[in-house]
């Protein structure tokens, strides 16, 4: 063993070595948490939305959150090492944080940061004048693209294979350590040991990572059994519960901002279930609470809908009047009309009773409201059904 290899491992066993690597390693553990948190919530978001524009915003969002880190932890290296970022644990760091985000994200911005960034570290040394390893370079970057592109394709059966993440791990590493060493020479035993490191690193950042998802994954599981109902998929009534008296907490205080609910039964659900069926009658169940979610969101209202039990279902409105719900309401009932479910060759019309109030002044908790809201979609009931009830104002509805 060469005198400079004695050193690196004398150094690399130091006391003050050590406690920089730990410190280093908890921070990567933190900045993989706010990368796999950040990664799970945008993929909610852009689960839920139609538009481009979003999704778009939510990469350029996420690569930033890559971005960051990635000066983050150069910023500690240099702090802890008096300006000094020429290490193997620094390198490996950062190689973690890109192939990680690779994993996790899984979006064009990331795939691009991967492969742009061997051109940003060695377009430093092109510019010096270094480029004798110019045509290596390009080989590498274009493996390296190659490799980035088929991890991002085929991200799921890698996570399920511990043998091809291994060896995509191992080609990944490889090639950086490579290019690496076209401007920062190093022997071959230092190559390898630099490539186990970093293979034993994101082994270990993988095996946080994993408790990480399946914590998230555990909770996300437990939130939707507890908040959304089994059937329908839309919010249930225990959510409804406990988002009502949240929203009463905050437009109690300013009733300036109107709070708006609407609570709606389908007519005559019991003829469903009686002439076509239990089956039929939770098919016109789920028809009826996706239209009006999705429309809800479309529209982008702020209206958010629970189903309350049975063939009942509430619509909170924030910061809408309830004129303008009854609006909303209208578009959204029309779609339904048009919009038959179908069942054994048989369309099945579906009609809705509604009762709208807002929150007023004599409310003294979202009871209140609520028995007001329940009070006129009986009205609209006893009317003849077909009809909505806003502010004890019955109208009946046009069909179309």
């Amino acid at each position: 063993m060469s005198l400079n290899n004695i050193a690196g491992l004398q150094s690399l066993l130091s006391v003050d070595g050590n406690i920089n690597a730990i410190i280093i390693g908890l921070i990567t553990v933190g900045l993989i948490t706010i990368i796999t948190v950040s990664a799970y919530s945008f993929e909610n978001i852009m689960n839920n939305s139609d538009r481009k524009f979003t999704k778009i915003a939510l990469q350029i969002t996420e690569g930033i959150i890559l971005a960051i880190s990635m000066i983050l932890v150069q910023h500690i290296f240099k702090a802890l090492n008096s300006g000094d970022t020429r290490s193997w644990f620094y390198a490996t760091t950062q190689l973690t944080l890109l192939l990680y985000s690779l994993y996790t994200m899984q979006n064009y911005v990331i795939e691009f940061m991967n492969i742009a960034m061997p051109i940003y570290v060695f377009g430093h040394h092109l510019l010096s004048g270094n480029n004798s390893f110019l045509l290596l370079f390009i080989v590498l970057t274009i493996m390296l693209a190659l490799t980035v592109t088929y991890i991002s394709k085929n991200t799921n059966k890698l996570l399920n294979s511990e043998w091809k993440y291994l060896i995509l791990q191992v080609i990944y590493g490889a090639i950086w350590w490579v290019i690496i060493w076209s401007f920062h020479k190093f022997t071959l035993y230092y190559t390898i040991n630099m490539l186990v490191g970093f293979i034993v690193y994101m082994s270990i950042i993988r095996y946080i990572a994993k408790w990480i998802r399946d914590s998230f994954n555990n909770y996300n599981a437990l939130s939707t059994k507890v908040n959304y109902d089994e059937l329908t998929g839309i919010r249930n009534r225990a959510n409804f519960d406990d988002v009502s008296k949240e929203v009463f907490k905050v437009y109690s205080k300013d009733l300036d901002v109107p709070l708006t609910m609407t609570m709606f039964d389908i007519d005559h659900f019991k003829d469903f279930n009686d002439t076509y069926g239990h089956t039929a009658g939770d098919m016109v169940l789920r028809h009826v609470a996706t239209i009006f979610e999705k429309e809800l969101f479309r529209k982008t209202t702020r209206g958010q809908i629970f189903r309350f039990g049975g063939e009942e279902f509430i619509i909170i409105f924030r910061g809408t009047t309830p004129e303008d719900a009854l609006e909303i309401i209208k578009d959204i009932r029309n779609d339904l009309i048009k919009d038959p479910v179908e069942y054994e060759g048989k369309k099945l019309d579906i009609r809705i009773s509604l009762g709208v109030s807002r929150l007023q002044s004599s409310d003294k908790n979202i009871n209140d409201l609520f028995n007001r809201v329940d009070q006129y979609l009986y009205e609209s009931k006893n009317q003849g059904r077909n009809r909505i009830t806003v502010e004890n104002e019955t109208l009946v509805f046009n069909d179309i």
